[in-house]
């Protein structure tokens, strides 16, 4: 990453040797050390500090995109995804499902989340802290869904939601500061599509993801030789663009098959990186890097998501999912600091893709207090991107069971209400995360009994 550079030539091979152990991970070998020479590992602990900056996410449990945005699906915990061409929300989730309806139909949709992390000490670690408090709390969410039709054959969806990110906000002095203090990493999709319906078995559709993301992250390194706390902070907006396609296929009138593919995002942040507080024995350095434009790329993945919806009976309807998402990608993750040397370096954090697994059902009353009322739930299961080696204080995820309740009803003509709630449970999730030398900080414990509780709303009108 080039934390120790400039521009003479003449290499002090002690210093490489460092710098080398200090962390030149898959990068580029500054070409310039002479700042080091004199202490070489004052090299290896402001790149520490500056590569705590790459691949800094927001924490899920599974991944860090969600499956909850609010609407009907809140309540089967996700299952028939990509299978309810009946609901606007099919503009964000299948663009092929827009074209099956007769009316303009527009849903708006609200849902509050509340994160219950929290870190517990193993003993091991070496920073004094405290166990930073829970992170996450209360987080708000909305979206907003259109579809309607242009002709007999062709469908328009036009969607805008939040899926991917979450935020993290430990407290000050916590014992995993020098790893990270607070970070965000958030994303909001603008999803305009088309459909066509091919025969009255058949449709397909296409959108365009036009994401816009925020991203923020601050830590407090080690500030030198006495144990203070130093400030490292980065902070950026960005537009990224990707595709939607999609599959619905109705053989008969009780069956629906969904499948799409949303293609990855990239986003590219370039701000200018800031440093602060640093030690006098530091500070020749940081003054060299403090306000460099710093550009740091990262990728959202890829999904492929294939959803049923089969009624069983008049009143009875089974959904399920079955889901992959491209991790390994997102795991590659590019910096590059605007310098003489125009440092850069990627580093693979070692996530792997993942599977998921929905099953749900809704059931609708025709007599007694619930008459007219639908009543639905769910559960699925998405396997971890992270392994116990690649757990990090900036993402602690795991496996999720999700859980799901739901309730709907139609409160006039063209006017549907529906009402959700889901657990998303991690259960505990251990962490062994170790710093580079000269001061190797390490962060050991678990995140216990980690969970997510997703409520939400929704109007479907009818125009």
């Amino acid at each position: 990453m080039g934390a120790c550079l400039a521009g003479e030539k003449g290499i002090d091979a002690k210093a490489i040797a460092i710098a080398r152990k200090a962390g030149s991970h898959r990068g580029q070998l500054p070409k310039d050390l002479e700042m080091c020479k004199s202490a070489a590992f004052q090299c290896g602990t402001v790149f520490a500090a500056l590569s705590l900056a790459i691949g800094a996410p927001a924490a899920n449990a599974g991944g860090i995109m969600l499956w909850e945005i609010g609407t009907p699906t809140l309540g089967t915990a996700s299952a028939g995804w990509a299978a309810m061409p009946e609901d606007a929300a099919t503009a964000f989730t299948n663009p092929a499902g827009t074209a099956w309806r007769e009316e303009t139909e527009i849903r708006a949709a609200g849902q509050m989340m509340y994160g219950d992390v929290g870190f517990s000490n193993g003993g091991l670690s070496n920073v004094p802290g405290n166990d930073g408090g829970n992170p996450i709390e209360w987080f708000p969410g909305a979206g907003a869904f259109a579809a309607g039709k242009l002709t007999e054959e062709l469908g328009w969806g036009l969607a805008m939601a939040g899926n991917f990110g979450l935020g993290l906000d430990y407290r000050n002095e916590w014992t995993g500061r020098r790893f990270v203090q607070d970070v965000d990493l958030l994303g909001m999709s603008l999803v305009p599509s088309l459909s066509w319906k091919v025969n009255p078995c058949l449709s397909i559709g296409a959108g365009v993801n036009v994401m816009g993301f925020y991203f923020k992250y601050r830590s407090a390194p080690r500030a030198g030789l006495v144990p203070g706390n130093a400030r490292l902070k980065y902070r950026d907006t960005d537009v990224g663009y990707g595709g939607n396609l999609g599959v619905i296929y109705r053989p008969v009138p009780a069956t629906t098959f969904g499948l799409t593919y949303t293609s990855k995002v990239e986003a590219r942040f370039n701000d200018r990186l800031e440093l602060d507080n640093f030690g006098p024995l530091f500070q020749p350095l940081t003054d060299r890097l403090d306000g460099r434009r710093t550009r740091i790329d990262m990728n959202v993945p890829a999904t492929v998501t294939a959803s049923l919806q089969q009624k069983l009976t008049a009143a009875t309807t089974l959904y399920a999912n079955l889901a992959w998402q491209d991790w390994t990608e997102y795991a590659g993750v590019s910096l590059e600091i605007d310098n003489p040397s125009q440092t850069s370096v990627k580093v693979d954090r070692g996530y792997k893709d993942t599977g998921h697994f929905a099953l749900g059902v809704r059931h609708r009353f025709s007599r007694g207090y619930l008459r007219d009322w639908s009543l639905s739930t769910g559960f699925a299961y998405d396997n971890s991107m992270t392994t116990d080696a690649t757990v990090t204080a900036d993402t602690p995820s795991g496996k999720a069971w999700r859980f799901g309740l739901g309730a709907g009803k139609e409160l006039c003509p063209g006017v549907h209400l529906d009402l959700g709630y889901t657990l998303v449970w991690s259960g505990d999730i251990d962490i062994d995360q170790r710093g580079r030398p000269p001061f190797s900080p390490r962060l050991q414990g678990s995140y216990e009994d980690t969970a997510l509780h997703f409520f939400g709303g929704s109007v479907q009108f009818e125009l």
